[in-house]
């Protein structure tokens, strides 16, 4: 009789997708050739029927006669119906527990009420994070993402007043995209006349605060010309929506303000209140390796990979470099278990991650330009705009993600290796 061990990813992130992908590519293929009296099979759950590419979302929600919807959706069936049923099976449902002594992921299929389970021989977590504007990110399945973009579009296009909290990336974005659109772009000898007013707050000293202040100080200046006012050292305490449509803000000095469209850009939660309180840190991370990327505290063969996991400093970056450690680290696992001894360490030594820290940022302000540094080197406005700007990475990297054609194999080392 043939055993069963099943692969499971639990959300199709960016990084879920990528390490499905991967598995499916390039590690059942060397699992089969192994032990033919064993089966592996991969699974991927997520609640939602599409993959959002949350990246364009700033240019998106401004308006989709920037960019369509069409043009960041991909029907995750599509996604994985490359792949034989017999080796890859995606279900699309929302992760509800983990027992990880019993080696179960819990699930609830969309539309269900009964819960599923699914016991697994490898778990990869990649259930990413969500925003706190629901336009940005993907909450739940993909019509609540399309009602939150439409309704911000539509919104920002009547308002006379928005309030952007946030000095991050997607704050500045927003806002940049949104004076760009509203209120017009400034010429070489002249400035447009400002048609709303936008207001950018961040509790921090300057803008894009991960980067050095001269890059703030310019994302200020651009912001400006597009009839954006910058306040700082100020944050909203609390949001009241108003039987008008209108939202009323307090900020931290006690000043209440009321503004047509408020959008809370600021930060991300990860996606984990799934999962066990004992595996997650205080912030609500899971508790990953730093080094290995597995969760030791899950016992074996469990892994985390994006911004659900502690080691992630919620950049993609940190995906791209995590990518390789984690599939190496699973395929020793992998290949190295015995059913006999199944508590035995893998052999050889362990792919670790080790991460980038040069500066590395890339913001779009507008349609025009930016501001932006890779690995510390300071990068020109019209440069941003070559990388990023002119449609968010959508044409380098969207499809290649979704589809797997970007995902190539990676090379294990001598010490690395495990005999087949």
């Amino acid at each position: 009789m043939v055993e069963v061990r099943n692969i499971v990813v639990v959300g199709a992130s960016s990084s879920g997708l990528q390490v499905a992908h991967y598995i499916a590519k390039y590690l059942l293929p060397v699992l089969k050739n192994k032990d033919r009296s064993v089966k592996y099979h991969l699974y991927i759950i997520n609640p939602s029927s599409d993959w959002f590419f949350r990246i364009a979302s700033p240019r998106v929600a401004t308006s989709t006669s920037l960019i369509s919807t069409e043009k960041v959706f991909v029907p995750l069936a599509d996604v994985f119906g490359k792949y034989s049923k017999d080796e890859v099976t995606w279900i699309q449902a929302a992760a509800t527990g983990l027992n990880h002594s019993a080696r179960l992921v819990e699930y609830k299929r969309v539309g269900e009420k009964e819960e599923e389970h699914l016991q697994y021989h490898a778990l990869i977590v990649a259930t990413g994070s969500r925003t706190y504007y629901p336009a940005f990110s993907t909450w739940s399945d993909k019509e609540t993402t399309l009602e939150a973009l439409k309704y911000t579009e539509t919104a920002a296009a009547a308002a006379k007043s928005i309030i952007i909290a946030g000095g991050g990336a997607t704050g500045v974005e927003a806002a940049g995209e949104l004076g760009d659109f509203l209120n017009g772009r400034p010429g070489w000898f002249s400035t447009p006349q400002r048609k709303v007013a936008i207001t950018l707050l961040t509790s921090a000293q300057q803008l894009l605060p991960t980067v050095r202040k001269a890059i703030g100080d310019e994302a200020e200046r651009k912001l400006k010309g597009l009839g954006v006012d910058v306040r700082y050292n100020i944050r909203v305490t609390d949001a009241r929506k108003e039987q008008d449509g209108k939202t009323t803000l307090t900020l931290s000095n006690g000043e209440t303000i009321t503004t047509d469209l408020y959008i809370p850009a600021h930060g991300v939660q990860p996606n984990s209140q799934w999962l066990p309180p004992d595996l997650l840190t205080e912030n609500k991370y899971l508790n990953t390796n730093a080094r290995t990327l597995r969760v030791d505290l899950a016992g074996p063969r469990v892994y985390a990979i994006g911004d659900v996991s502690s080691y992630s400093r919620n950049t993609v970056i940190d995906i791209m470099d995590g990518l390789p450690v984690l599939v190496i680290n699973l395929k020793r696992d992998l290949l190295a278990y015995d059913a006999k001894h199944p508590e035995r360490a893998t052999p050889g030594k362990d792919r670790v991650f080790k991460p980038n820290t040069k500066e590395t940022m890339v913001v779009p302000i507008g349609t025009a330009t930016g501001v932006g540094v890779l690995f510390g080197f300071r990068v020109p406005g019209f440069l941003v705009w070559l990388l990023k700007g002119r449609d968010y990475f959508i044409g380098m990297s969207m499809m290649g993600t979704a589809t797997g054609s970007k995902v190539n194999e990676v090379k294990w080392t001598k010490e690395e290796e495990v005999s087949l």
